[in-house]
């Protein structure tokens, strides 16, 4: 019997459902140390037993694992668990929100606010957003989490403009980019950003539960409207074991 488009469709969106349970199942079980670091899972067939799916799924299931970090595969010899951590990885060169990149990977994102709007006196940041002295600067911190687990600090100084009635505490749950355009008519379609290293301080390092002086990917931007005018200025400091930027260079 020949299948139609929407049953070939439906057996698709069955197997890719199967495939996300078993994923699910195997992180669980890295993540509260069944499956240890360092340890050689089974063969795909009695693992596939196991979990009660088909070595097909399971084989979907072990190539996000792969892809996102947690396992390697070595061919003739088996798979192992390397990480406990999922590793998110994304070009740099395209202008995404952190929801908006993070919520296209899979991953359910959060976000715990750290501080409310604060008066901030930075002279730097001023410059950088081309603000008048007298204008109001607010500083506030927010960790951005993936999963429940933090792989972001953001630092974000807008001008006093943009804050509605001072406040924006429960607006910082969700994209920046998405709020402005939504509260302001502000569309943001550029940032001049610079990505650099920089050692976790005992602060940070408490805030996104890594180890003081862990190295950390440091994501500093200035945020351009459609008219090429500054809005607001943002620097991330990202956990690198957890989430890599990558860019292509061509001549």
């Amino acid at each position: 019997m020949l299948l139609g488009g929407k049953a070939m469709e439906d057996i698709s969106v069955k197997k890719k459902s199967l495939s996300t349970i078993a994923f699910k199942k195997i992180v669980e079980l890295i993540e509260t140390d069944v499956f240890i670091v360092g340890e050689k899972l089974d063969a795909e067939q009695k693992f596939a037993q196991k979990l009660n799916v088909s070595r097909p799924v399971l084989r979907e299931a072990l190539q996000r694992l792969e892809a996102e970090g947690y396992i390697t595969r070595k061919h003739g010899v088996g798979t192992f668990v390397i990480s406990k951590t999922p590793h998110l990885s994304s070009g740099i060169e395209k202008l995404d929100s952190m929801t908006e990149l993070v919520g296209a990977l899979n991953y359910q994102v959060g976000t715990v606010i750290v501080s409310d709007p604060q008066l901030s006196d930075s002279t730097y940041v001023k410059e950088q957003v081309s603000m008048e002295k007298t204008e109001k600067l607010y500083k506030f911190e927010r960790i951005r989490t993936a999963d429940k687990k933090p792989f972001a600090l953001d630092e974000i100084y807008m001008p006093e403009r943009y804050l509605l009635n001072g406040s924006f505490t429960g607006d910082a749950e969700q994209s920046i980019l998405d709020y402005l355009k939504r509260t302001h008519a502000v569309e943001v379609f550029s940032s001049q950003c610079n990505l650099f290293a920089e050692n976790a301080s005992p602060e940070i390092a408490e805030k996104l539960s890594v180890i003081e002086n862990q190295a950390l990917q440091v994501l500093e931007q200035v945020f351009y409207d459609n008219m090429n005018q500054p809005v607001f200025y943002g620097k991330s400091y990202i956990v690198s074991d957890i989430m890599k930027f990558n860019l292509v260079r061509k001549r």
